[in-house]
């Protein structure tokens, strides 16, 4: 073969794969084309909120033990932990299990006396040397004057029946404990009333859809796209969060009613429209 036909082999492949690109780039084209036309079809959007209100299952509340002393430390320690240990005992006979009497702080912390600084004359040079005086605070350096104790104690309730949730806020007080706060009612698991407002939202889309779709002289074709927001929670209990002192709940039992919570879900439902 002569450098002649040489070339022409050359030219004719270089033809055949640029042939190819061509052809490839314009299948892309068409599927891309294709895939960008079918978005843009006629569809319509809705949106509802599904909402179930139920009875809380699950009860938990805080309570601490503050033991404070001069400087006997073990004093102050002896007296936390014997009340701590008067609580625990009192709940596990209420039918408190373990498992739900949980320690989430305890700590030991130093108290400190801060001293007056009355305002003093002080010589910056030696009076002999001319210097005059000024006024300047020496302040001796703070104190240990005792220390606190502090044991707190998340308390979970799943019982009411056999577990007077009033008595045991107004007992843990009785022995011993001088803070009670952070009382919630809570679902053990969310999940069932959740799959229940969502049923509902999906209903009360799909009835909107199917309506603006018989007003736009429209027929509702496949669900393109769904898309939930949770609502969260909506609390209405008989006592809520806050702070309870041992003298506004001992010895007489608070009233705490368990109330409900409202869980809502809202949808969002995407139909072709045909």
């Amino acid at each position: 073969m002569n450098t002649q036909e040489k070339m022409k082999t050359v030219l004719w492949g270089a033809g055949a794969v640029t042939l190819i690109a061509l052809a490839f780039s314009a299948y892309l084209y068409s599927a891309a084309y294709d895939r960008s036309t079918a978005y843009s079809a006629p569809s319509i959007s809705v949106s509802a909120t599904g909402k179930v209100v139920a009875s809380p299952d699950v009860a938990r509340f805080s309570y601490s033990v503050i033991s404070e002393s001069a400087k006997d430390i073990t004093a102050a320690k002896v007296d936390n932990d014997q009340k701590s240990t008067k609580i625990v005992e009192f709940l596990k006979a209420k039918g408190v299990p373990a498992i739900d009497i949980k320690t989430t702080n305890y700590s030991m912390t130093p108290r400190y006396q801060n001293y007056a600084c009355p305002q003093t004359m002080v010589n910056l040079i030696a009076p002999s040397e001319g210097a005059t005086s000024v006024n300047a605070r020496i302040c001796p350096p703070p104190s240990i004057v005792g220390y606190t104790f502090n044991n707190s104690v998340e308390v979970t309730v799943r019982d009411f029946a056999k577990q007077d949730l009033n008595q045991l806020v107004a007992g843990v007080v009785t022995a011993g404990a001088n803070n009670v706060s952070t009382l919630r009612f809570e679902l053990d698991d969310s999940s069932k009333v959740r799959t229940l407002a969502k049923a509902e939202a999906i209903r009360k889309a799909m009835g909107q859809a199917r309506q603006l779709a018989k007003e736009g002289g429209f027929s509702l074709g496949r669900l393109l796209s769904i898309d939930e927001q949770s609502g969260g929670y909506y609390e209405k209990v008989g006592l809520g969060g806050g702070m309870m002192t041992a003298s506004s709940l001992a010895p007489t039992a608070p009233a705490i009613e368990a109330g409900s919570q409202e869980i809502s879900i809202t949808v969002s439902l995407r139909y072709s429209l045909n």
